[in-house]
């Protein structure tokens, strides 16, 4: 879920309409979703309704390395997990929407997304309390998280005065946006089937602009997934997270699973990848030209003085009108620090370039088309990530 001001994981999108950041879950978005679990000691569900108005839903899959736990993730196409589950039966999602007094420090904050980094090294609940006792999350004071593990342990992890507040339970439990008709359906003491965790969800669903995108549900020991999409009326799917593993890294388009599920298995795209800045290291700048124009650029949108000969006409014609959404959404990335080439393609016409570009606050992956005349034809965000402990506010 996203970390909303009653949301679930956390971050309120960025417009961000120059460079097509994806919705990089680099702020918290505004409203919630409602996050359960169901549990009688014998069988575990964990269940998530996500509520946001991005309707490019995905759900993808991450096998194990060295090191860590194979993990399905479930989130948007801006590649950042709003919730998932690994292979030791530990699930996690967030709801957001609070107000606390809570400091992080930066050089214990994890590097990328908290939910992947904890997902891939903790098994239990237990386990999941030290990470974050360890990490100082900085989302903390606008966010809790709730854990649970195949045991049917559980916990929501967040802050209160300052100070780590967990709250440990083994019954079913849960928070979030339909919190009333929740403890309603909670106090009757439903049997943790994959029916009743569905028909939970469905009493759940937010409507209107926030409508929930997606609900989930995960039995914590057989590792079975169940989407489903009820405003989309796009007919429910089981998936099994050992078996989705099994066939590599790769992800569906929720809104497409039926057809995608049945063709060759689609690769991860490169924001949905483990630290994929390390498979773009620098490179030698091949042209300095339009490396020192790019920044130039970016320059210029950050203080507010973008130039229409920089652009193709098209291109100008569609972000002109929106110079002031531009620069305000740049400048809550912090100062704009350095850019590194790290690929050129020649296609005549035209050449692309990408680029690692440094901020304050955060990487950004770029990747832009420029004609000869060195004119930006287009660009495209190809991944982010957000600096330790930075905070890109709402």
């Amino acid at each position: 879920m996203k970390r909303e001001n009653y949301a679930c994981n956390g971050m309120s999108f960025l417009r961000m309409a120059l460079f097509g950041i994806l919705s990089v879950a680099l702020a918290f978005p505004i409203y919630a979703c409602t996050i359960f679990v169901l549990t009688n000691g014998q069988s575990v569900l964990f269940c998530n309704n996500e509520d946001w108005t991005n309707p490019n839903t995905r759900i993808w899959f991450v096998p194990s390395g060295n090191g860590f736990y194979g993990c399905v993730y479930v989130g948007y196409d801006d590649g950042w997990a709003r919730g998932g589950m690994n292979t030791e039966g530990l699930a996690c999602d967030w709801v957001g929407g609070f107000t606390e007094q809570w400091q992080a420090d930066p050089s214990t904050c994890v590097r990328g997304n908290p939910t992947e980094r904890m997902l891939e090294a903790c098994a239990t609940v237990e386990e999941a309390i030290v990470f974050f006792q360890k990490h100082k999350e900085s989302d903390f004071y606008r966010a809790k998280i709730l854990v649970a593990d195949r045991t049917g342990a559980s916990a929501i992890i967040g802050a209160h005065e300052g100070q780590l507040q967990i709250e440990k339970s083994k019954q079913s439990r849960g928070f979030g946006y339909a919190f009333q008709t929740l403890r309603e359906c909670l106090m009757k003491k439903p049997e943790p089937t994959v029916a009743k965790s569905a028909s939970i969800l469905h009493d759940c669903l937010q409507e209107g602009k926030y409508a929930t995108k997606y609900s989930n549900v995960f039995n914590l020991k057989s590792g079975d997934i169940y989407l489903y999409q009820f405003h989309q009326h796009v007919d429910s799917i089981r998936l099994n997270l050992t078996a989705e593993l099994s066939k590599g890294a790769h992800y569906f388009d929720m809104a497409r699973i039926h057809q995608q599920y049945s063709q060759s298995a689609i690769p991860l795209l490169i924001n949905m990848k483990r630290y994929f800045l390390d498979d773009y290291p620098p490179i030698a700048d091949l042209n300095p030209a339009a490396t020192s124009h790019i920044r130039n650029v970016i320059e210029d949108a950050i203080s507010g003085k973008m130039h229409q000969e920089d652009y193709i006409p098209e291109l100008w014609a569609s972000i002109s009108p929106i110079q002031k959404d531009i620069q305000e959404d740049l400048r809550r990335y912090g100062t704009f620090t350095s850019i590194a080439p790290v690929n050129h393609t020649d296609n005549g016409n035209t050449y692309i370039n990408s680029y690692r570009l440094e901020f304050e606050n955060v990487f950004l992956l770029m990747r832009f088309e420029l004609d000869r005349k060195n004119r930006i034809v287009s660009f495209k965000s190809e991944g982010a990530e957000r600096k330790p402990g930075a905070d890109l506010g709402e």
